[in-house]
């Protein structure tokens, strides 16, 4: 399904590109934080997040693309000590961007596509790993690729013609899990990010 998607994401990155005024290549650090059930709060969060975006005026197409690695200590009075994780988005849709300000830039957009992510829990953290089972007592969980949306926005600042810098970007990420400590299956998540944006053509 992964492959699928990618896919389809490229070949309509490709044909925006063809109409486009400016295309947007976006890198940099990414946190995200969540709970990913009862106790279960989810610590040292850290990734990367990557988007091209295909702008025409004030709306573009954006692919994006994003990796966490995390490990998670439990509050009481949950009996397991801790667990862990990684995950890989993969997601696409519209965003608009308010361009009345020349050296500002804020936007806004609804990305949705997919993650590939697993979840472990173990009586003794240190002794887990994300790649196999735990020791100690702990389970591991195979990941799955399932259903994911990223919800928000950001502002971008113009250092010269063909670099801005990304002071922020925060999104609600949702992420359907159905395999997790959480009762519901599902994980929701603020996604934090920041970084550099190369433009090519005129924005």
């Amino acid at each position: 399904m992964r492959i699928k998607v990618l896919f389809v994401v490229l070949v309509l990155c490709l044909a925006s590109t063809a109409r486009a005024q400016n295309v947007e290549i976006f890198g940099g650090y990414s946190y995200m934080g969540n709970n990913n059930g009862t106790g279960y709060v989810q610590t040292s969060v850290n990734g990367w997040n990557a988007a091209v975006t295909a702008n025409y005026k004030s709306w573009g197409v954006v692919a994006g693309f994003s990796g966490h690695q995390y490990n998670a200590s439990a509050s009481a009075p949950t009996p397991v000590a801790g667990s862990g994780g990684s995950g890989t988005m993969f997601l696409f849709g519209p965003q608009y961007s308010f361009r009345r300000v020349p050296r500002v830039t804020p936007f806004v957009h609804a990305l949705f596509g997919e993650v590939q992510g697993s979840i472990i829990s173990s009586v003794t953290p240190a002794l887990c790993s994300v790649q196999g089972p735990c020791q100690g007592g702990g389970s591991s969980i195979s990941p799955e690729t399932v259903f994911a949306m990223a919800l928000g926005g950001g502002l971008d600042v113009k250092v010269n013609k063909h670099v801005w810098v990304r002071l922020i970007q925060v999104d609600y990420v949702r992420q359907n899990f159905s395999q997790n400590d959480s009762s519901n299956g599902a994980v929701n998540a603020p996604r934090i990010s920041a970084g550099v944006v190369f433009t090519f053509g005129k924005r």
